[in-house]
Order: structure tokens, then C-alpha cells, then sequence
């Protein structure tokens, strides 16, 4: 079965890892280079513990307008609301506590393989640097401590997740690079980190290896159809033919489904970061800044940290205050000599739907079009994970994992 997947990140990297290993014959279309979009340069945490869905209940108007402050952890861009109106009355529309049990529970179903699907990729020889050293999450506020404490034990809950709550004591004896103010936290000793880099590397020269073609610098530029069916990619480098078609080109699958004839309401949660080579001071584990929504990751050799949600459309414009938002947060709180100014900056778009689940499954309208996107914040978590999943339905007609809280026909229910 000859299945064209389009975009090289990793998750279209992992789908096309699957379905190789379950025996089909992939290839990968890819825009520019593989692993260089939102993959690239994010935290790299497998972190099953966090199965939340963004969409949260207690969202009012006045958290709204908060929103719209530059420096805040989640910004929504003025001059995009406008055209992102109709995906933030969806969002709104999910932060309802049905809503957010609904998606826990079926975040927890895609994260129980996790673990499972890291090691596969291990055993089976791609190359990447992971470490189990799970995840500490730093709290000023006893309040917010114990919010993010009763989230986590829900996942815990449904067996994907083992957490230790710390008093401020333990947590500066787990992470002496903390600086004063901190009053407690939690450890998530199941989680585990990878450098994205070398994940996506991996795996395209384990694709390599096994005679998958990868097609660097070939855009996708519509479909060749036969009634319902796709027969092959129209693409920049000409036509390419194939039995059925996965989507996964992070934000930029909206445009995609819609020339297959289905519109996902998808958009970009735009993300930044600065990674440090040769740090003075490294981390003991990941970390978690609670409040200030930030990430830091120890790699071998480098620190990272970033976080932020903007909301300005799908482009890659890089707003230097959102930046600079971290870099502060970073240098008031730990001791990072290097936060302030040292460096490289990067920004990536997470796909965002509105009710902040992935989309994974076949598009309605086509018989032969399917789709692994819309991972959020948990793109490097999920892909093995959802690749797996979505080979599966493929290829044997069902999946191990229920797939139908991803369904892309699910947005046919709003207008």
C-alpha cells in the first residue's frame, strides 16, 4: 500500500515510522527539511502526566481581555481576532467541565502507550537523546500548587502517570538552581524528556535506512481525484501517486484538508524558546514554572526554556516581547546566568483545534485521506503514540486505542 504522507515534523515522521513497520510503503513530502518546524526547537517533554486540554473551565470575558496583554503566558494577538473570532467562540464553547473531563479521559487513552512506543523506537534502532528523569513543577502559590496537584492525580487516576507532591523543602533539595519565593511543587517521576532534534533525525534516517523515500523542499499543492478517492499529490516536483494520504503538516493542515474538502478549525499556538549551548548551570530534571508557564529542559550540553501561547494565525513572525516575557521569568526565578541575553531564539506553531485535541482519523469526504494533527503542546509526546494508532486503523482497520474523541468529523457538529 503505497501511502503519501504529507510533512516531515514529527509526527508525520513517526505516522510514516508505523506504518513502514506494519508494512506498508510510505513517503514523506515535505515542505522544507524534516524536523524543522514546530518540532525543532520545543521543550521535548514526553510527559503523559500532562493530559489536560488547554480548553479549561473558568474562562470569563475579564480572563479574555487579559489575554490581550503582550506579556501574559497566553496573548492572543490583536490585529489576528478578527479572523481567529470563530475559532475562540469554539474554545470558549469547551471550557465547560464536561468538556474537560471528556478530553482528560481521551488524552489518558493516547498516553497509556506512550512509554511503550519510545521504547519501540529505541529497541528498534532509531538513534535520539531521551532520559527518564521525569518532571519537577515549581509553585509560588500553595493555591495554584494544589490546582495543578489534583489535575495531575486525575491523570494519575487513569493509570498513566505516578506524582509526588513536595513540600518547599524537597523541592529545592530536587532543584537547587531555584531561587527564593518557591513554596512547594510536584515531581512526575513516569515523565521523561527528548531532544526533538535528534528525535526527527532519528527517525528520518531510520525511515532512510529502511528505503522510505523523504521528499525535502516538495510543497503539496492539491490532490488528483477519482470521485471520492485520491490518486495522488500534486506537488511542486510533479505528481505522486499513492493508495491513501495521511496529513500531518502541524498548523498548516487546515489549508490541506480543505483542498481534500474538509475544513478542521485549526490554528496556530505559536510558541518560543532560547537554547543555551554550554550552560554555567544545568538543571537536574526538567522544570516547571508554574505561573509563569515556562519550560526548561537539560540537554546534553544545552539548557532550553521557553513557553508562552500566542494566538496570531498561522506564520512564523517572531514577536520579540514574547521573548523577552520568558527571558525574564527564566532570570527572576532561576539561576540561569545566561537568561537574560544569551542564546537562540526560536518560534514554532503548535496546531491548535478549538477544543484542543488532536484530530486523528480519515477525513469524511475522501475515502483514501487521513489526518494526524492538532497535538498542541504535546507534539513530541503524542506522535509515536498517535502515529501508531492512526497505522492501525490503516492498515487493520481498527486502532488499539478509541479513536473517535479525535474523529475530524467531530467539527461537523458546529456550524
Amino acid at each position: 500500500m503505497r501511502i503519501g504522507v504529507v510533512g516531515g515534523g514529527v509526527v508525520g515522521l513517526a505516522t510514516a515510522w508505523y506504518l513502514k513497520r506494519m508494512g506498508a510503503d510510505p513517503f514523506i513530502a515535505e515542505s522544507r527539511t524534516a524536523g524543522s518546524g514546530c518540532s525543532l526547537g520545543n521543550g521535548g517533554w514526553v510527559c503523559p502526566s500532562i493530559s489536560s486540554p488547554v480548553a479549561a473551565p473558568g474562562l470569563t470575558l475579564r480572563s479574555l481581555r487579559w489575554l490581550l496583554r503582550p506579556g501574559s503566558p497566553l496573548y492572543i494577538r490583536p490585529a489576528a481576532l478578527p479572523g481567529l473570532a470563530p475559532w475562540l467562540v469554539r474554545f470558549r464553547a469547551h471550557c465547560t467541565r464536561t468538556a474537560f473531563d471528556h478530553g482528560l479521559r481521551a488524552m489518558a487513552s493516547l498516553n497509556a502507550s506512550t512509554m511503550h512506543c519510545f521504547d519501540e523506537l529505541a529497541g528498534d534502532g532509531v538513534a535520539f537523546e531521551f532520559a527518564r528523569s521525569g518532571i519537577l513543577m515549581a509553585y509560588r502559590s500553595p493555591a495554584k500548587a494544589a490546582i495543578a496537584r489534583s489535575e495531575v492525580e486525575a491523570v494519575a487516576a487513569l493509570g498513566v502517570a505516578r506524582c509526588t507532591a513536595l513540600d518547599r523543602d524537597a523541592l529545592y533539595e530536587r532543584e537547587p538552581l531555584l531561587r527564593p519565593g518557591f513554596c512547594g511543587g510536584l515531581f512526575t517521576s513516569s515523565d521523561a524528556h527528548a531532544r526533538p532534534e535528534s528525535l526527527t533525525e532519528g527517525l528520518a534516517q531510520a525511515l532512510r535506512d529502511a528505503g522510505v523515500e523523504l521528499h525535502e523542499g516538495v510543497s503539496v499543492r492539491g490532490f488528483a481525484t477519482t470521485g471520492d478517492t485520491v490518486r495522488a499529490l500534486v506537488t511542486s516536483a510533479g505528481p505522486m501517486e499513492a493508495d491513501a494520504v495521511v496529513l500531518a503538516a502541524g498548523a498548516e493542515t487546515g489549508s490541506l484538508a480543505r483542498a481534500a474538502g474538509t475544513a478542521i478549525p485549526l490554528t496556530a499556538g505559536k510558541g518560543y524558546s532560547v537554547t543555551i549551548d554550554g550552560p554555567r548551570n544545568q538543571l537536574r530534571q526538567p522544570l516547571l514554572l508554574g505561573e509563569d508557564k515556562i519550560v526548561m529542559t537539560p540537554f546534553a550540553g544545552a539548557l532550553r526554556f521557553g513557553g508562552t501561547m500566542e494566538l496570531s494565525g498561522v506564520n512564523r513572525r517572531l514577536d520579540p516581547r514574547r521573548v523577552r516575557a520568558v527571558r525574564r521569568g527564566v532570570a527572576r526565578w532561576v539561576d540561569v546566568p545566561e537568561a537574560a541575553t544569551g542564546g537562540v531564539e526560536w518560534v514554532g506553531m503548535r496546531p491548535m483545534t478549538p477544543d484542543t485535541l488532536p484530530v486523528i482519523g480519515r477525513l469524511p469526504a475522501r475515502s483514501n485521506v487521513y489526518v494526524n494533527t492538532g497535538h498542541q503542546m504535546s507534539g513530541v509526546t503524542l506522535a509515536p503514540s498517535t502515529g501508531r494508532a492512526l497505522a492501525q486503523e490503516m492498515l487493520e482497520g481498527r486502532a488499539e486505542v478509541d479513536l473517535a474523541p479525535f474523529s475530524p468529523s467531530r467539527f461537523s457538529r458546529f456550524p
